[in-house]
């Protein structure tokens, strides 16, 4: 059976508004942000309030749609879409759009309806990689230790995308090294919290509009009801809960 693969015309609008961005907004300002690396590219602030606009209407389109008229998995790939043609622009400036980070995906995710009211509308990086570990995300060592009402998060975070610019990360830490993969949880942190430190930003070869940073988080405490998913710690379902916010 033949597989088509062309776009269906509703996603042709998608396509011209992320190309007109990375042409008329990325690409202009591309070679000003390669030289100046980690110089905030603040010309992204206006065209991250009109991309949250559109995507908002998007979302109101999907939910007005009769039943079976809706288009799977919509939202994914305009958001695919989107990424590739303005990756064409400047694959920096594209991960570096204000509220658009990896940790607000998460966030997205699994977030209770109470924590999307509280944290809908920050800029969310997402902390998983150490320096113990790269590609293998179960082996966490970053811990996370209830005391009273709070978890105490203790640890250290490379290679963590807008990790100085955000507001908030989200970070993966173990409830209990000894039961593995199935204690890992995922928890929002906002920057500003005590003991959360941007240790440093990376000098790298290309992407350079993008900062990339090493968080480092000494007894930072932050409330339980930041956790993402369950608190349980449930060896039968494993590591599904945490993989959930990937």
């Amino acid at each position: 059976m033949a597989i088509n693969t062309e776009l269906p015309e509703k996603l042709n609008s998608t396509v011209e508004s992320a190309h007109l961005a990375a042409e008329h907004i990325f690409r202009p300002i591309s070679r000003k942000y390669d030289k100046a690396e980690h110089e905030y590219p603040v010309e992204l602030d206006e065209f991250a309030k009109l991309a949250k606009q559109a995507a908002e209407r998007d979302r109101s389109e999907t939910r007005e749609k009769p039943a079976g008229e809706e288009t799977v998995n919509g939202m994914n790939l305009r958001g695919v879409l989107s990424a590739a043609e303005m990756s064409w622009g400047d694959v920096g400036l594209m991960l570096s759009i204000p509220g658009r980070g990896l940790g607000n995906a998460a966030i997205a995710a699994v977030a209770s309806p109470e924590q999307l009211e509280r944290f809908g509308d920050v800029w969310a990086s997402m902390a998983i990689t150490e320096p113990s570990f790269g590609s293998d995300s179960a082996a966490v060592t970053t811990t996370a230790t209830l005391d009273g009402d709070d978890y105490v998060i203790n640890g250290e975070k490379i290679f963590v995308t807008s990790g100085s610019r955000a507001s908030h990360v989200v970070v993966w830490a173990t409830l209990d090294r000894s039961v593995g993969r199935a204690a890992i949880k995922s928890f929002v942190v906002p920057m500003d919290t005590p003991g959360v430190t941007v240790a440093r930003l990376e000098h790298k070869l290309g992407i350079k509009a993008s900062d990339t940073a090493v968080i480092v988080f000494e007894n930072a405490r932050v409330p339980k009801e930041n956790l993402l998913g369950s608190p349980e710690i449930d060896t039968k379902k494993g590591f599904g809960g945490v993989m959930q916010t990937f």
